[in-house]
Parts: structure tokens; C-alpha cells; sequence
């Protein structure tokens, strides 16, 4: 037992010699080693000291990604938005061409007249609803919330 107790206070007094450090030895291939155990011929290395960036708090970032891919939803829904307005700007000025302000030219197929006034109702319709269509996306992309 007594042997116990003496084995346990020479390793206790021999780790208090210990000097924990970083060595630099140089051989004569010129080859560097770096070590925590000192050699013959090792120099010490004074290093700077270790920074210690603190913990974020992982909440913080869980909302900030959120708020990234709503910010890249929003833009994603306001670029959809713009080039359908874009599709139904060019094609209302086709059909506004077209309709000529009501009277439009009549074509080969139209013989009969009845066939041009339904063409012409049908074309006043579809400005109608072109403009209808330009309003509501018009709105939709005011009421988008900003990026920020």
C-alpha cells in the first residue's frame, strides 16, 4: 500500500516538471519538425496567443436564414410578377394593333360580316381582360413586401 502511495507522489511531483510547449527542430536535410516534445538540438517557439471567439447563439441564425429565403421568395415572386406584365404588356399592344380602335381590317376569311363583328367583339374582350389581367399584377406587385 505504502508503495502505492510513493509511485502516486513521484508521478504527481514529475508532472509538475512538465512544460507543455511547441519545439522547432531543424535537421541536416533542413527538413522542419514541430513538436510538443523537446529535442536535442529543438529551439522553443513563442506562439501568440490562442483567440477565443465566442459562441453565437444559434437562434439568431436560424432566423436570419429564414429571413434570407423569404427575402429570396419575395424576389423570386417579383421577377415572376414583372415578366408576366412584361408578356401581357406586349401582347395587349399586338391585339391593340390589331383592333385598330375599332375598326380593323377585315380579312380574306371574313366574307361574311358577321364573322368580322365577332372578331372585332372577341378582340374588344380580350383588351378587356389584357388590362384587367395588367391591373391585377400591377397590384400584386405593389402589395409584395419590400427587400430589405
Amino acid at each position: 500500500m505504502k508503495l502505492n502511495y510513493l509511485l502516486f507522489a513521484a508521478l504527481l511531483s514529475q508532472s509538475c516538471l512538465v512544460f507543455s510547449g511547441v519545439y522547432k527542430h531543424v535537421d541536416e536535410h533542413g527538413n522542419t519538425t514541430y513538436s510538443n516534445v523537446p529535442s536535442q538540438g529543438a529551439k522553443p517557439v513563442d506562439l501568440p496567443p490562442i483567440v477565443v471567439v465566442p459562441a453565437i447563439d444559434a437562434g439568431d441564425i436560424d432566423k436570419r436564414m429564414q429571413k434570407r429565403r423569404e427575402s429570396a421568395k419575395i424576389k423570386d415572386q417579383r421577377e415572376a410578377i414583372e415578366n408576366k406584365i412584361s408578356e401581357e404588356s406586349s401582347r395587349l399592344d399586338e391585339i391593340r394593333n390589331e383592333y385598330k380602335g375599332g375598326t380593323p381590317d377585315r380579312l380574306g376569311s371574313e366574307r361574311n360580316y358577321q364573322r368580322y363583328l365577332d372578331r372585332v367583339e372577341r378582340l374588344k374582350k380580350e383588351i378587356s381582360t389584357r388590362e384587367d389581367n395588367l391591373f391585377t399584377l400591377k397590384n400584386e406587385l405593389q402589395n409584395l413586401p419590400d427587400i430589405k
